[in-house]
């Protein structure tokens, strides 16, 4: 088109370019209208002379403003010329993309999986020989732990999960807090003493539970009624400190891992020979 080759040169115009030639062509042709308006604004006071002036002025913002509007037509055929011609231009862009994104995708099954299964198959070789190695000492251990089963002092032998792939056991423990209590003393309980084990079967014997308001002061209980060989004792609780459990745990086997003879290694060609387990 004439009109973009007096723009734009020899250089082709993005559609973009256009649109803003376009913006500028009609801010062009508004300019010229409102110019052609104001030139014969003040007709009714004008002299013979200064008619003529605005007449030529009028004419002259008129024939602007029809080269504005014009370009307008022009840029916007052009512009649509160039958003049809970008969007051919773009889908055969997509199609090249695709096209060598299969090709590249064609080339990697053909030849990198080729490479990566023939390093599969060695590694994966190699991995059941490991395996078959394993396999080989656990058979070992059993044996001579079924052997040794009614010889005195004989320390079985683990296996590879037990030594290697178990993780640790949790033992028992206990939590132990100092708090205020009341204490029931009963005939015939173990006297108070600063030894461990007194103190825990004094702890077991003596108290039944501690028994704290929220503002952590004791609350009064009542005496209780003890029957002791016929006899009815009143047996009133005493406020001490002692140290009593408040939490506790169970000892817990540790977990061992999945079992490596839920291995499965098939081959990595067609017609290959399965790497794991292997047949006898």
């Amino acid at each position: 088109m004439k009109l973009l080759n007096h723009i734009f040169g020899k250089k082709t115009p993005t559609s973009l370019a256009i649109a803003a030639e376009i913006e500028k062509a009609r801010a062009e042709h508004a300019a010229a209208v409102a110019k052609r308006g104001a030139a014969l604004a003040d007709l009714s006071t004008m002299s013979d002379a200064e008619h003529i002036k605005a007449e030529a002025e009028y004419q002259a913002q008129r024939r602007a403003a029809d080269r504005a509007e014009a370009r307008v037509a022009d840029l916007e055929k052009a512009h649509a010329e160039a958003l049809a011609a970008e969007a051919e231009a773009e889908k055969r862009a997509e199609a090249e993309r695709f096209r060598a994104r299969a090709e590249a995708a064609r080339n990697a099954v053909e030849v990198e999986a080729a490479n990566l299964l023939r390093s599969y198959d060695e590694h994966a070789a190699a991995i059941a020989d490991v395996l078959t190695r394993l396999e080989e000492i656990n058979a070992e251990a059993n044996t001579i732990n079924e052997a040794g089963r009614h010889t005195p002092g004989f320390e079985p032998v683990r296996n590879t999960d037990a030594a290697h792939r178990k993780h640790p056991d949790r033992l028992p423990s206990e939590g132990r807090e100092k708090r205020l209590c009341w204490v029931y003393k009963y005939p015939a309980s173990p006297p108070d003493t600063e030894r461990v084990k007194f103190q825990r079967e004094a702890l077991r014997e003596d108290f039944i539970e501690a028994t704290i308001g929220a503002d952590g002061k004791a609350i009064p209980v009542t005496p209780e009624r003890y029957n002791y060989y016929g006899r009815e004792l009143i047996i009133r609780p005493t406020l001490e400190t002692r140290e009593i459990i408040i939490e506790r745990t169970n000892f817990r086997p540790g977990r061992i891992e999945n079992p490596l003879s839920a291995i499965h290694l098939p081959p990595g060609f067609a017609f290959g020979k399965s790497h794991w387990p292997r047949k006898q």
